[in-house]
């Protein structure tokens, strides 16, 4: 059966609205905040002043957290970059978007849809700037986004070379501020009444640790506080563990406690570019006269171990490697000074924006809007299943983590099956296993059954919990 044009074009707008459903555009620019996501690399939870940092101010950053929610129980689902950057776009976990390390044999974009894909349906113009990070040749623009500017791979600090919406074009200078400029830019376009989203993905804080000379050497002679499990015996780790100790790539954190003192002293003073980077994007908000009718959300893609254990580096299942900060503006929903105790994920952050946004949350999406939990309307969260990034040739984890609460519990698989029980009230720095305490047998027992029962919420294949 055939229809005239015009009764085609209608058939079609009734399909994508049935469709779309919730994903209409809402009556007004105030129910459609714009949004900003700016998305660090490697930066621990305590990377900001109003988080802890006993180094640096942050006063931009802290400003986010001031006048919106700050969230200190905030963790990863997988601490590593590329499955970190696919969860936060699709509100999934990394065995469901398949990228579960830093080579991904896929594209994740081929079985997924993004939350820059529904936004932009929704009629919100979006940009992707930054560091993309998953494989992608050439840098090209991405499905999802209107306007590209990003690099191949990790990238460098100084004198980048940019994909600009498909065109190769030179920088000069630090990356992060090239970045700010072209996000400024972004956010000072005309579009009349057309919400917009943007990520400003950075490349601070990943190795190596290159601040710009504004900034490097502003910690020189400030003490470096070594960990307290920084020189504990290497031979207490689970296996995995402690060859990643005693590989030589770990970053000179021993035998050279003074190479360490200096990463960190690199590593934390490229958070002040971070810092002014957020502030030139907020004082553009303002002057545009939209600060308040924008959301803008800070967080990292992964945490990362400081000499914690011995260790220099990311993926394990230590607090230090999964917590990241997390602070959202938007004072339209979102009061002055509040603190969101509940645990938050980086699978949440999708959700959120979509609902903020007044779109529909679809059933395939694992995280949670934050909105519920900064409302007091329900969807606390008091535990989560970590799932690590290094995964065997059989295609399952080395580790699984249930995390978040008191008791944090590991299953470790390398050679047989290594299992961990922490206690965080009394044991923060994670120093002491409790698994083999017959005191806490009720504890382990009752951990294991709640990691299953996650692991069936999220589908997860059950034969993971087992040991080789």
């Amino acid at each position: 059966m055939t229809f005239p044009a015009t009764s085609r074009r209608a058939l079609l707008l009734a399909a994508a609205t049935v469709w779309l459903g919730a994903f209409a555009p809402a009556a007004s620019r105030a129910e459609r905040p714009n949004i900003v996501l700016v998305y660090v690399d490697d930066l621990r939870a305590d990377g900001l002043s109003a988080t802890g940092n006993p180094y640096l101010e942050t006063p931009n950053l802290d400003r986010i957290a001031r006048e919106g929610a700050l969230f200190p129980r905030s963790y990863v689902t997988t601490s590593l970059c590329c499955p970190g950057r696919a969860s936060v776009l699709t509100g999934k976990y990394a065995h469901k978007t398949g990228v579960t390390d830093n080579q991904p044999e896929r594209d994740f974009l081929d079985d997924h849809r993004t939350v820059a894909d529904l936004l932009g349906e929704a009629g919100y113009e979006t940009a992707f700037i930054g560091k993309w990070h998953l494989p992608n040749p050439g840098a090209a623009p991405r499905r999802g986004f209107d306007h590209w500017v990003s690099f191949e791979g990790q990238g460098e600090y100084f004198d980048q070379a940019l994909n600009v919406d498909g065109t190769r074009r030179a920088s000069r200078g630090f990356v992060t501020d090239v970045l700010a400029d072209y996000a400024t830019r972004f956010i000072e376009r005309e579009r009349g009444e057309r919400p917009f989203l943007l990520v400003l993905s950075l490349k601070n804080c990943h190795s190596p640790h290159l601040p710009p000379a504004r900034h490097r050497g502003r910690l020189d002679g400030t003490p470096m506080t070594l960990p307290p499990s920084f020189d504990d015996d290497p031979e207490a780790l689970p296996t995995t563990h402690r060859e990643a100790r005693l590989n030589r790539r770990n970053r000179g954190a021993h035998p050279h406690p003074e190479l360490y003192e200096i990463t960190v002293r690199r590593y934390w003073e490229l958070v002040l570019s971070v810092d002014e980077a957020v502030g030139h994007l907020l004082s553009t908000l303002e002057r545009r006269g939209v600060a308040d009718e924008t959301c803008v959300a800070f967080t990292s893609d992964n945490g990362y171990l400081l000499g914690e254990h011995g260790l220099i580096q990311k993926g394990f299942a230590y607090e230090p490697s999964i917590r990241v900060p997390l602070c959202v503006r938007y004072p339209d929903r979102i009061p002055a000074g509040s603190v969101v105790d509940s645990v938050t994920l980086n699978v949440d952050l999708a959700p959120t924006f979509l609902e903020l946004a007044g779109l529909a949350v679809g059933a395939d999406v694992q995280g949670r809007s934050l909105l519920g939990a900064i409302e007091g309307a329900g969807g606390a969260r008091d535990d989560f299943l970590y799932l690590a990034p290094w995964f065997h040739k059989d295609g399952t984890p080395r580790e699984l983590a249930l995390a978040g609460g008191r008791y944090k519990y590991v299953r470790l698989r390398s050679a047989g099956l290594e299992e961990q029980l922490f206690d965080l009230e009394a044991d923060p720095g994670e120093r002491t296993d409790l698994s083999a305490d017959e005191r806490l047998a009720d504890v382990l027992a009752a951990s294991r059954e709640r990691m299953r029962e996650l692991m069936g919420e999220l589908e997860v294949p059950p034969e993971w919990f087992e040991s080789e």
